[in-house]
């Protein structure tokens, strides 16, 4: 038997985003996205569940060190905090701002920060309803 140990943490931040392709007329931009695709954007307030995998120390029992996953996290959230992600995230130049796509950034950017194969699974709520995952077993 293969026994994994994970641990996750939530964390939050708020953006704004407009979901619109260049790809798509104006007319079908708006029957895709409808309010979504406000020329001004709208915002949200993210909820981000991170979880590592990984066997736990022999001193200290855990994973990862809680203050620095927390560290690490936070100080690469401060990048997308009250950020128009379109206009200032320079990903979504060329990435639709949708949450699949948020998520995959999420992932890619967040995967950087711990060792190989520890970061196992993110969920990106956008709203109450909707929610987004990437990880391994995705």
């Amino acid at each position: 038997m293969n026994l994994k140990t994970s641990f996750s943490r939530v964390y939050s931040f708020s953006a704004a985003h407009r979901l619109h392709s260049s790809l798509l007329s104006d007319e079908q931009n708006i029957n895709v996205y409808e309010k979504c695709n406000n020329p001004s954007g709208h915002g949200h307030d993210y909820f981000l569940e991170v979880s590592l995998v990984g066997e736990p120390d022999k001193k200290t029992g855990m994973i990862f060190s809680l203050s620095e996953m927390d560290r690490k996290i936070n100080e690469f959230l401060l990048r997308l905090e009250h950020k128009h992600l379109d206009y200032e995230v320079p990903y979504f130049k060329e990435h639709i701002s949708t949450g699949e796509n948020i998520v995959r950034y999420l992932w890619n950017e967040l995967s950087e920060l711990f060792p190989p194969d520890m970061l196992y699974h993110i969920k990106l709520w956008e709203t109450n309803n909707n929610y987004f995952e990437c990880g391994v077993d995705v």
